[in-house]
């Protein structure tokens, strides 16, 4: 049987892991990266966008690595992501929840806004097997607007 503090010491390193994680998945997704970014994503993952997303290409969970990299592709047609600030990220185990604030171009309009997103994010053996995540619906409408 291990210690409480060996399992301590587990927990941290599993936090440790986690929080590099979402940070390394922000920065690519604001880079355009979603190649390297799948490779943080079991096979098995699912993605649900929660909202009114205009114009989102699923409005079903998407289940599977190649299909949210497809999803990704998709969104990223219409929306640039400029970057994200994370404002809170809180670690439990193998979930996480990650408020912040987007900064997104629609790429029809050109309008620049940001947009509020709340994600929660499970992970299996170091890798995401399922993300939901919800955004401001009414700031991301606001962008679609010539």
């Amino acid at each position: 049987m291990q210690s409480d503090e060996t399992l301590r010491n587990l927990g941290a390193v599993d936090r440790e892991l986690i929080e590099k994680r979402i940070r390394a998945m922000a920065r690519m997704h604001s880079d355009g990266n979603i190649r390297d970014l799948m490779a943080y994503v079991a096979d098995d993952v699912i993605y649900n966008v929660k909202g009114n997303w205009m114009a989102f290409p699923y409005s079903r969970p998407i289940r599977g690595k190649e299909e949210v990299a497809q999803a990704l592709a998709m969104i990223a047609v219409q929306f640039q992501n400029l970057g994200s600030v994370i404002h809170d990220l809180v670690i439990d185990g193998d979930r996480a929840a990650v408020r912040r604030t987007a900064m997104i171009r629609h790429r029809g309009t050109g309008k620049i806004g940001e947009i509020d997103v709340a994600d929660f994010i499970r992970f299996r053996d170091g890798l995401v097997v399922e993300l939901t995540e919800i955004a401001d619906s009414a700031a991301l409408a606001d962008l679609d607007e010539s």
